[in-house]
């Protein structure tokens, strides 16, 4: 990895065999499935596309972090299902979350750096992602998650986030959650409603898009349905990096360049080569976001 010197500062173990494969449970999508029809049978298709936008692919059998496998897992209750979370190190502790369709094994490279280091984590699956229960795992799921683990598990200090987890930090702590420093991986960063970009994905009718929407934001809470994380980012009150990608094939590193450094209290880190989940994983990246987040 390179890190650019025009960086803008402002301010895997497997449980089980098989690691490749989608759960039996998972069916390709027909565009034709999601056309809007009357009645019962738009009901049906409205929660077949809240299902297929809210609900994660998993692999047949959980992976975990190298490290974490010799820690039991401590079982978090929530509302989304019960998460599995592991501890390193007794005190406060950085904690980490992934992205979508991803889980704890993401963190492998940076656990073993903190834990080299004495610095205390704290690392969980997502709702429906991984060793955790539950269906639903897109979004204000995780930030409800970020709050339950922390109460758990705690105490947390700091936060390293990845992908779509970032969006759930990022919302935890505009509600009320406290950390002293958030480090944010390849965060998506796009404007834009991600509800109609889906809908145009699967080939579906605006109307279902917008009942699946309302549905899901009657679950999470309605009060939600007007964060954006543009804003989000931009009013964050505490210190935090975010490192993109150039080469990241997921989220745009102009979004990046183009948010973050209008906050005063965010440093933006710019590299090159490596992709979206590499970028999490990478030496570099790895060394920079431990310092970060180590007193």
């Amino acid at each position: 990895m390179r890190v650019r010197c025009a960086e803008v500062e402002r301010g895997s173990a497997v449980l089980g065999a098989s690691v490749g494969s989608i759960s039996d449970g998972y069916t390709a999508m027909d565009p034709r499935d999601f056309v809007s029809v009357a009645g019962s049978e738009r009901e049906h298709v409205v929660q077949k596309f809240l299902r297929a936008y809210a609900v994660p692919r998993r692999l047949r059998e959980a992976r975990i972090a190298d490290r974490l496998s010799a820690v039991d897992p401590t079982v978090v209750p929530t509302r989304w299902g019960e998460l599995a979370a592991w501890r390193l190190g007794a005190g406060p502790a950085v904690l980490l979350i992934h992205g979508w369709e991803d889980d704890n094994s993401l963190w492998s490279p940076l656990i073993n750096e903190l834990h080299g280091r004495g610095r205390p984590l704290v690392a969980f699956d997502l709702p429906g992602h991984g060793a955790s229960g539950g269906e639903w795992g897109v979004s204000f799921e995780g930030t409800d998650s970020v709050v339950a683990v922390s109460e758990r598990m705690g105490p947390i200090d700091a936060v390293v986030a990845h992908s779509a987890g970032c969006g759930m930090a990022a919302a935890a702590i505009g509600e009320g959650w406290s950390v002293e420093r958030a480090a944010f991986i390849a965060p998506p960063l796009r404007e834009g409603d991600r509800w109609m970009r889906y809908a145009d994905k699967l080939g579906a009718t605006e109307d279902v898009a917008l009942a699946a929407k309302a549905a899901y934001f009657a679950a999470v809470g309605d009060e939600r349905a007007a964060w954006r994380p543009r804003p989000a980012y931009l009013g964050l009150e505490v210190d935090f990096l975010v490192v993109q990608s150039r080469d990241d094939e997921r989220n745009s590193v102009l979004d990046t360049e183009e948010v973050i450094p209008r906050n005063p209290r965010g440093r933006l880190v710019i590299v090159d080569g490596l992709t979206h989940r590499r970028t999490a994983r990478d030496p570099g990246v790895i060394d920079l976001v431990a310092d970060f987040v180590s007193p």
